[in-house]
């Protein structure tokens, strides 16, 4: 069976720099259970929020590690989405994942997690990822 490929909102990704359940979802993806999804946008977003948060030694680990195509999938959304006019930049999550055709969508943005799935596509918390798609 092939990796699931998963758009992790950028709160998961800073959440899993204190451990819990981002912490393991994060893992989970490094271990290669999954394939991480982004855009141009996210990659951008993820660098500039981590950069609040570690060394200038970590931001270089992880433009590493987020730049990996082994463990990343690089996506060019064409598809333009406003559903979420609360928060108009959690709508770049919803256009990576249709561009990926993404098995899920991981979050803990309530933006995002009150839709539950867009076209298609699960929206499921950290928790809830770990216990429907990686074992």
């Amino acid at each position: 069976m092939p990796r699931p490929d998963v758009v992790l909102d950028t709160n998961v990704l800073i959440s899993s720099l204190w451990r819990g359940h981002p912490w393991e979802v994060v893992k989970r993806w490094r271990d290669g259970q999954f394939q991480l999804v982004i855009s141009p946008n996210i990659l951008s977003e993820y660098l500039d929020v981590l950069g609040r948060f570690v060394s200038p030694d970590a931001l270089q680990q992880w433009v590493e590690t987020l730049t990996d195509p082994t463990r990343v999938r690089l996506v060019e959304p064409s598809d333009v989405v406003n559903v979420i006019r609360e928060d108009p930049a959690d709508n770049r999550f919803l256009e990576c994942a249709i561009a990926a055709e993404a098995d899920a969508i991981v979050s803990g943005d309530h933006h995002l997690l009150a839709l539950k799935e867009f076209r298609g596509i699960p929206i499921v918390t950290p928790a809830a990822f770990l216990l429907s798609f990686v074992s």
